[in-house]
């Protein structure tokens, strides 16, 4: 199916639903000051954040609006302590309270609903989510377990969908850039009454292409649809339909070497590598409110996830004596998953205590293949130029479960008083079956694996007056080893244990010279113990090792001072500077990697923004985006120097008409998205040159 069919269809649609919403907001107002800020990730219900101890920060609609994103990073650099570096093609890694990883170390959630089930984790699951459809996003920096599970240990992302407006309204947008990349945006709601109670509905979709370009073999399109579905039942009832999907087919760029990098950085050495995703997901949330004191809420879930790839980082030297053959070797992957899902939880408050309990079960079937193949490669242009099948290496079905219950409770001590504590035991199975005769080729023979973890918190809040906070949380996470480093990629089966985590923060909150400067300063140190890094080993092939014990520590800041009046003028800062080391990791009897600093991860980076209205329709901004210098390797030998971008936006809007323009990389920098090091050299993933994109809305009935 190409573009512009998949386009047509997604237009029909939202003008099929004519204008559609809801009536039970979940986010508060635009432009809400901090303190006053309802999240609802920090105890999955709405709760003001001056109630929360966690490291938790909201982006809301009119930032959304504004930024007129079109890679989500571009929206959740602005907040405390998250880098989320651009691949290309929406392909991404994440660094929060972690260097830039592709490890299972996060929990993206749609609506509180994960995106992917336990053991699936995937570093480029944020290709399928639909930002058209979000309305707010909710970032919990730190070990969020006793509520969300394993992998919430760097952080919890929490997309919350757009609820459908009371009145008809209507979008239609369009955007291009000097890059080669093209989109449309179409969205319709409304509300209705009925003899069944009031009905509202939300359809935001988008169909992204990206042709030509600076960079060779780099095409990509993407159509992703959310359908929202509220019916207000009752004063006491409702329930949430969503039904999300997302198709993806990208080219695979990969990386250059110092060289090539230096010198024709859109020179790209693949020519077949690429990747096709199909994501679905269906939820369905009752809540009904038994009265001012308790409520229960029961969802039920299920995820369709397809992908396809010949991915460009499979692809490697071959060695053999320590030696480069001259010959080329690649893999093929195909992965899928259906998950049936459903979580269960009831609140109830007693005095001054509040207590939430809950329960859920996920069964996730899972189903993988591997095939290796032979790469060619011409030795002149450094290009590969085609591949040849050769054996099929694994062929496994694994039936993920996961069973947990949970409870958390907020004691109201004093007026300015607030302790919170939370517990959760989580359940976990493999259930693995090898279609294949077992071998040191194709696998292990059939198995089962477990594993049991409780996951506790404990933390207050000391609202010292209206306009300040303090706060300190204590939390344990947990990750089970995922299911490709188990069975997937590896000669044998890895005897690989949990990665555990315990975190202390303590952080402070404030809106100071008379509500002008409204920030939050936050302190961490991050233990894990036995985390899963894939170590290359003297063959060139990569396996997963639990590293021993490592350290995260640093301090996370953001603020936003409204300095002037005239002109609404503003800055907002966010940054982060940090510590990641291997306290305890000997990968070998002659390699010890202890004290030294984990790679990919800068000490510093950040974003200052000025913005500035110098007419009531016109938005101007100006942002500087640093990256401090990293490590690339574990012996601490190869570094890269890091960089600091210019990025300039304009909005303006009259009536029901916008317009926007963006110059991303203003200054035409030179550097890299993330770089790599293995046979002895370094490697660097280019980023974007300068680039104009413009765009042109149109909001009906607003």
């Amino acid at each position: 199916m190409n573009t512009q069919f998949r386009l047509s269809v997604l237009t029909a649609a939202c003008l099929s639903v004519g204008y559609s919403s809801t009536t039970f907001a979940e986010t508060a107002p635009s432009g809400t000051k901090t303190l006053a800020t309802i999240v609802v990730t920090a105890s999955r219900e709405g709760e003001s954040i001056n109630n929360t101890p966690a490291a938790i920060s909201k982006i809301d609609s009119t930032e959304l609006d504004d930024r007129h994103a079109t890679f989500i990073g571009q929206v959740l650099n602005q907040t405390p302590g998250v880098l989320m570096n651009d691949l290309g093609n929406e392909q991404h890694m994440m660094s929060i309270r972690q260097p830039m990883t592709t490890a299972a170390v996060y929990q993206y959630l749609e609506d509180g609903i994960s995106i992917r089930p336990v053991g699936v984790f995937n570093h480029n699951a944020l290709y399928e989510v639909n930002l058209a459809g979000i309305d707010s996003i909710e970032i919990l920096r730190g070990p969020a377990s006793s509520l969300y599970g394993s992998n919430a240990i760097g952080g919890t992302i929490n997309f919350l969908t757009k609820a459908p407006s009371a009145n008809p309204t209507a979008d239609l947008g369009i955007s291009a850039s000097s890059e080669g990349y093209r989109r449309v945006d179409v969205g319709a709601s409304n509300t209705f009454d009925s003899d069944w109670g009031e009905h509202g509905l939300r359809l935001s979709a988008y169909a992204s292409d990206r042709g030509d370009s600076w960079q060779d073999h780099a095409q990509s399109n993407k159509q992703s649809i959310t359908l929202r579905h509220d019916w207000h039942i009752s004063d006491a009832t409702q329930l949430k339909n969503i039904v999300s999907y997302s198709h993806l087919q990208a080219d695979m760029t990969g990386n250059l070497n110092l060289e090539d990098y230096r010198k024709r950085p859109g020179y790209s050495y693949q020519t077949f590598t690429d990747r096709k995703v199909e994501a679905t997901r269906i939820s369905s949330q009752l809540n009904h409110q038994w009265s001012d004191q308790q409520q229960s809420q029961f969802t039920v879930y299920y995820r369709n996830n397809t992908t396809e790839q010949n991915p460009s980082y499979s692809i490697r030297t071959d060695i053999k004596n320590g030696k480069p053959t001259g010959t080329y070797s690649g893999q093929t992957t195909e992965n899928a998953f259906q998950s049936y899902g459903l979580n269960m939880q009831h609140s109830a408050t007693l005095d001054q205590v509040k207590l939430i309990v809950g329960a859920m079960a996920d069964h996730s079937p899972n189903q993988a293949k591997t095939n290796d193949i032979e790469v060619f490669r011409d030795p002149d242009s450094l290009v590969y130029t085609g591949y040849k099948q050769r054996q099929l290496l694994r062929d496994f079905n694994v039936d993920v479960n996961n069973q947990a219950i949970y409870a958390q409770a907020n004691w109201q001590v004093l007026p300015v008083l607030n302790l919170v504590g939370g517990a959760r035991y989580d359940w976990i199975s493999y259930d693995y079956e090898n279609k294949l005769t077992p071998s040191k080729i194709t696998g292990a023979p059939d198995e089962t694996r477990s594993f049991h973890k409780a996951s506790p918190q404990v933390g207050f809040v000391w609202n010292l007056s209206p306009a300040m906070d303090i706060y300190s949380n204590w939390s344990q996470g947990f990750v089970p080893p995922e299911v490709s480093s188990l069975y997937g990629a590896n000669l044998v089966t890895p005897n690989l244990k949990e990665a555990t985590f315990n975190n202390i923060d303590a952080g402070i909150r404030f809106q100071i010279l008379d509500n002008r400067l409204d920030g939050e300063i936050t302190l961490y140190r991050l233990q894990g113990k036995d985390e899963v890094i894939n170590y290359t080993k003297p063959d060139n092939t990569r396996e997963p090792r639990n590293t021993g014990k490592t350290l995260h520590q640093g301090i996370e800041i953001g603020g936003t001072w409204a300095f002037s009046d005239q002109y609404a003028q503003r800055l907002k800062l966010s940054g982060s500077f940090a510590r990641h080391e291997y306290k305890t990791f000997q990968p070998s009897s002659t390699l010890d990697y202890s004290g030294n600093t984990m790679p990919s991860a800068p000490q510093a980076f950040g974003t200052l923004e000025y913005q500035i209205k110098p007419i009531p329709e016109l938005l101007l901004s100006a942002e500087a985006v640093y990256v401090g210098s990293y490590w690339i390797n574990d012996a601490n030998t190869e570094k890269y120097d890091g960089h600091t971008l210019l990025n300039l936006r304009a909005n303006y809007r009259k009536n029901a008409y916008e317009i926007y323009g963006q110059i991303l990389n203003a200054t035409d920098k030179h550097y890299a998205e993330s770089t790599s090091f293995s046979n002895n050299q370094a490697s660097y993933t280019p980023a974007a040159p300068r680039t104009y994109l413009l765009g042109l809305s149109y909001h009906f009935g607003k």
